[in-house]
């Protein structure tokens, strides 16, 4: 009911789900259910997290932020504030002794502005006192005089004609473009041709621990900084160059954060921090308060993206175009990565000839945008596959069987023309999502006031940073002298279940229980630099450095049970893991041959006996997978879904109901099923948002909003009615790259699934997120009139 136009209905015809699919849910899978190790403590809010540091004599750090969004700066004076009682010291550009910038990409965002400030969160100033009250005292005591510049508030205003510059380069940060084919004559050849204008929000990561940590000097002259972040080793390096210091002497602990979801890739807090901590020589505390971080945190590009898509008479992609404008806000960060990512993904998991493409980040005084899960790839997912519903409606087919016609083969170039890893399930994917019963589901009891809809998307998720930059990652296995196996990663645990990952991939490489495994992560005065927690990589990371490590590290084991008990190795066992008389087993060494389970030496027993420099240990070093393509970065590794999703329309307010969730996907074999339930529904949850909710509006370059109360994210009363996760696990024989990234296919295709489940119920395809409730209660009234 409510479905307006004269296209009909259709409805997918398949050959049934993929065998070996797995439902991941504690129902389903009881017996194969770990605990996640830190789930305890967080769930009874135990967890000490590094904003909860506190300690005797401890300072409390503040940041002066601009508070206007474009601004000349023609004074700072900060006498007032340091002869304030209490204040141990006030910074400010002048207290930078190295590099006064950073940015992943680009270094262009000051430490402390001390010429220019662009957009509202700028720092200016950074004071550390006794207590919080004098250190907000004295940041009112700190006189800036600004001269106002005019505000840049859109792309188009950045970019037309005479506007000033916000950086030396102007006002478009990057360019990217790809061409193939002829666009002009495919599309003249086209028997169908759909095109529209996609709008997707700025959407604001909203995790539950803000911006924050603390920073202290060591007895040596270096210094720590203990803040949440995505890439330890990198942000050392930063960090390094703002102090003029050598990287050795700053030491990053990034374990444990209270979420990021891409928004503490960049520097937040620790410029400040560390400028505080070398003046005061004390330890210095700094955590944002929520609307603190809402004015100066990164958030997701918003995006416009036109696309064009033509296909011939029986619904064969002919022609793609497409143009993409990002809105960049006042530094790059990481979002020329991000439009990259988005062209990369601009025709989907299909086969298209003839493709013209264009990227354009501009700069704005809208804030800062940047890295946000899915990363580019999910805003244009969101264009493409709403294509494909309208040509599948125009071509007057169902919408499995148009993509059945158009879908990448298994072993075809990927979009730059580069070679892609092996295990492809596209097919797969689609042939459950055509036999799934949500086609079939009836009008939901009570449903009666709502037009009820299914849609179906594809998603397509390319793995890791590409293949530009360098990507390499080290881990290192050991046996600590109080008998646990204590597996390095400098990777961070960011809430995605990563310690989860560590136990269960190098428990199975060793044959021992998870509990024996002790991961140490997120430290870079501790662990090897195992590369950026981000871009769905450290799944791999993580399995691939324990197939790497395991078995030189299980030989170190054998080697040092075997002098101990007077044994001599002889040779390795079949599985390289172990000699022909000893093996590893839960709770240490035990008999190769012996079915007892009882173990000859205990862990514990071993490394008591064993000098500390002898305990036994194995490094691995290696680099992320990647595609042998140098014009474009291209990925190599891909994962796979199909998303379902069944809505009701209210026929009064026009607000759109999420009634089932079904996301099918094949990311090869799931290594803790806690932790993958939790990345695909977590993620089906947050695509919620950004379809039906969240937007961090701006107006004059101030956020319309400045705390959760005025920023509508889904909470559990939103939630999908009912979420289904299923999961092909199998892999390609011989495909060496085990389980791929999960950590962006949970949102993908969500909001396309949305929309086309909303295009099924009122006859109206949504062209901008958040849906808008009042477009979809005009398109229910302009049906019933018809």
């Amino acid at each position: 009911g409510g479905r307006s136009g004269a296209l009909p209905r259709y409805r997918p015809v398949g050959t049934g789900a993929p065998a070996g699919e797995r439902v991941v849910s504690r129902a389903a899978d009881p017996a194969g259910w770990h605990r996640r190790p830190d789930i305890a403590d967080k769930v009874h809010g135990r967890l000490a997290y590094l904003t909860d540091a506190r300690a005797p004599g401890m300072l409390v750090g503040r940041i002066l932020r601009a508070g206007r969004p474009h601004a000349r700066i023609l004074s700072i004076d900060t006498a007032e504030a340091e002869a304030l009682p209490g204040v141990a010291a006030v910074v400010t550009h002048r207290d930078v002794p190295g590099l006064n910038a950073y940015g992943i990409m680009v270094q262009d965002q000051p430490a402390l502005c001390g010429e220019r400030v662009r957009y509202v969160g700028d720092a200016v100033a950074a004071v550390a006192a006794v207590d919080e009250a004098t250190a907000e005292a004295a940041l009112a005591l700190i006189r800036v005089a600004y001269a106002p510049l005019p505000v840049l508030d859109s792309p188009e205003v950045a970019l037309a004609p005479g506007a000033p510059p916000l950086h030396p380069e102007g006002n478009l940060r990057r360019e990217v473009r790809v061409a193939r084919g002829d666009i002009e004559s495919a599309f003249a050849a086209c028997a169908h041709v759909v095109e529209d204008t996609y709008v997707t929000p700025r959407q604001m990561h909203g995790f539950l621990e803000t911006e924050g940590g603390w920073a202290m000097m060591e007895a040596d002259g270096s210094v720590t900084i203990r803040v949440g972040g995505q890439h330890g080793a990198r942000d050392r390096l930063q960090i390094a160059r703002i102090l003029g210091w050598p990287e050795a002497r700053v030491r990053v602990v990034t374990s444990p954060t209270g979420g990021a979801f891409g928004g503490k890739d960049e520097l937040t807090v620790q410029p400040a921090l560390a400028l505080l901590a070398v003046k005061t020589g004390r330890a210095v505390r700094l955590h944002l308060g929520r609307s603190e971080s809402v004015a100066a945190g990164i958030k997701r590009n918003p995006m416009r993206i036109r696309m064009r898509t033509g296909c011939d008479a029986e619904g064969r992609l002919l022609a793609v175009s497409v143009e993409l404008t990002a809105d960049g806000g006042a530094y790059a960060s990481l979002s020329p990565a991000v439009i990259e990512t988005a062209l990369e993904h601009c025709c989907g998991p299909y086969i298209v000839p003839n493709v013209a493409g264009v990227a354009r980040l501009v700069a704005t005084n809208n804030g800062t945008c940047g890295a946000f899960r899915g990363f580019g790839a999910n805003e244009m997912t969101y264009a493409i596959e709403c294509q494909m519903g309208r040509l599948a409606q125009v071509v007057g087919c169902d919408p499995v069987t148009l993509r059945r016609r158009n879908l990448r083969a298994p072993g075809s170039p990927g979009f730059f023309g580069q070679t892609v890893g092996p295990s492809e399930r596209l097919a797969e994917m689609l042939d459950a999502a055509a036999a799934s019963p949500l086609w079939s589901a009836g009008q939901g009891q009570g449903q009666e006031p709502a037009a009820v809809g299914v849609g179906l998307a594809l998603n397509y998720q390319g793995n890791g940073l590409g293949s530009l930059p360098e990507d390499r990652a080290a881990v290192e296995l050991r046996l600590a002298a109080d008998g646990a196996i204590e597996a390095l990663y400098g990777l961070d645990e960011i809430g995605q279940g990563l310690q989860a990952a560590i136990r269960s991939a190098v428990a199975a490489r060793l044959g021992v229980d998870r509990a024996e495994i002790r991961p140490v992560i997120g430290d870079t005065g501790r662990t090897p630099d195992s590369g950026s927690t981000t871009a769905s990589r450290g799944t791999f990371v993580v399995w691939e450095g324990a197939r790497r490590a395991a078995p030189a590290f299980a030989r170190a084991l054998l080697d040092a049970a075997a002098q101990r008990l007077g044994r001599r190795p002889q040779g390795e066992a079949p599985d390289g893991l172990g000699s022909a008389d000893l093996a590893l087993g839960p709770g240490g060494i035990r008999e190769a041959r012996s079915n007892s389970g009882r173990p000859l030496l205990g862990f514990a027993e071993l490394a008591a006996g064993l000098p500390p420099e002898a305990l036994p240990r194995s490094r691995a070093a290696f680099d992320f997978p990647k595609a042998d393509y140098v014009a474009g970065n291209a990925r190599y590794l891909f994962a796979f879904g199909a998303t379902l999703a069944r809505v009701a329309v209210d026929r009064v307010t026009g607000e759109v109901r999420v009634l089932d969730l079904h996301q099918h996907t094949a990311a090869g074999p799931v290594l803790d099923a806690a932790a993958y339930l939790g990345q695909i529904e977590g993620g089906g949850v947050q695509g919620l948002g950004f379809t039906l909710t969240e937007d961090a509006r701006m107006e004059a370059g101030r956020y319309a909003a400045s705390n959760l109360d005025g920023y509508l994210m889904p909470t559990i009363a939103d939630a999908p009615e009912r979420s289904r996760v299923l999961a092909l696990e199998d892999l390609d024989p011989g495909d060496p790259y085990g389980p791929r990234g999960i950590g962006e296919l949970g949102i993908g295709a969500v909001t396309p699934a949305i929309a086309a489940a909303v295009a099924d119920a009122v006859g109206h395809w949504p062209g901008a997120a958040p849906f808008s409730p009042e477009t979809l209660l005009r398109a229910l009234c302009d049906g019933a009139a018809a």
